[in-house]
């Protein structure tokens, strides 16, 4: 199955006909206190803004290119487009769209500097991570990585930055000043998301392959385990000392402490799920469902779907893709 494109039949599937190739936003509602969810919805072309304290959808962000790929800034949400080859670009506090940044080859994984720029897109074709200044609007360098990578993944200090290059079977550390490799690790079977844990120790490879997670020392680059999982894991996300991996196949949140890499749960949470991130307080985490066309919301403590909300045509949520309610105005583009 392509990492790009999902092809299924569906009523009432979303097309692209009449849709702006800069991004609209068509708000319906205040988002209230906390935070929102920018939902990539890759059949429906469009972004669901979500109000995660009330469930519901406050904004639509129609966007053609097959969006797949999200990473929301203090201030933006770049999104990456394979079909069309470009980064998406949404103003978060004004609602406003900006011009779309081409990039060619195969955008799919995305990740944002914590300084806000520059923004990193794991390039599938040219097996490289592309280095995109927010500003000027180009690719202003290309780091090497393994063969197409997938995920992307910044540490807090924005000194390196992770790849998953899911056709080598390992993951790439590379320093973010020179952008030299600091180490390539071998892991599981086709490594697809990759999450940095929130005390910033240790790296999770999410082998959609071998239907298990890899997990590696940040610093030394040392494997400390292989935890299995459900069938074919796309992404992780760490809260509240657990680990929680999206089982495409499975339909299947597993779970696994964080500490013992000891098998937790397995919770029944939708069919094919994809894109997941938890709260600022680890108290939830959210998935994509991609078959469902909703995002689930899994309390950390009690291990129970919370709530659900009905998204677009083909969630993936694929990065990053939480942010406050209220974004930084001081910053500039």
């Amino acid at each position: 199955m392509s990492p790009f494109i999902r092809r299924r039949p569906r009523a009432g599937a979303g097309g692209f006909a009449g849709l702006s190739a800069l991004l609209i936003l068509a708000l319906t509602g205040p988002s209230g206190a906390g935070e929102r969810a920018f939902v990539t919805n890759q059949d429906g072309g469009s972004i669901s803004i979500v109000d995660l304290a009330t469930m519901e959808i406050s904004g639509t962000v129609p966007m053609d290119g097959k969006p797949a790929g999200i990473a929301v800034s203090d201030r933006y949400a770049y999104v990456s487009r394979p079909e069309a080859k470009s980064v998406g670009v949404i103003d978060l506090a004004t609602g406003k769209a900006l011009p779309e940044i081409e990039v060619g080859g195969g955008p799919l994984g995305i990740a944002v500097h914590p300084s806000g720029a520059p923004v990193y897109v794991a390039d599938w074709f040219s097996h490289s991570l592309l280095v995109v200044d927010p500003k000027t609007r180009a690719v202003t360098t290309r780091f090497e990585t393994g063969e197409s990578p997938s995920g992307v993944a910044v540490t807090k200090d924005g000194s390196v930055v992770v790849t998953a290059d899911r056709d080598s079977d390992q993951v790439s550390f590379i320093d973010t000043r020179s952008g030299e490799a600091l180490a390539r690790v071998p892991v599981g079977k086709r490594p697809f998301g990759v999450t940095i844990s929130p005390d910033q120790a240790r790296l999770y490879a999410v082998n959609v392959g071998s239907d298990d997670v890899t997990v590696l020392d940040l610093r030394s680059h040392e494997v400390l385990a292989t935890v299995p999982v459900g069938s074919h894991p796309y992404a992780a996300a760490e809260a509240n000392g657990r680990v929680f991996v999206t089982d495409q196949y499975g339909g299947t949140l597993s779970v696994f402490d964080a500490k013992s890499f000891e098998p937790v749960e397995r919770i029944e949470i939708g069919e094919y799920p994809e894109g997941i991130e938890a709260s600022a307080d680890g108290r939830y985490v959210y998935v994509a469902n991609w078959f469902d066309d909703s995002l689930a919301k899994v309390d950390t403590e009690s291990l129970r779907i919370v709530g659900t909300v009905d998204v677009g045509s083909g969630p993936r949520a694929f990065g990053t893709f939480i942010t406050e309610t209220e974004p930084n105005k001081e910053q500039d583009q």
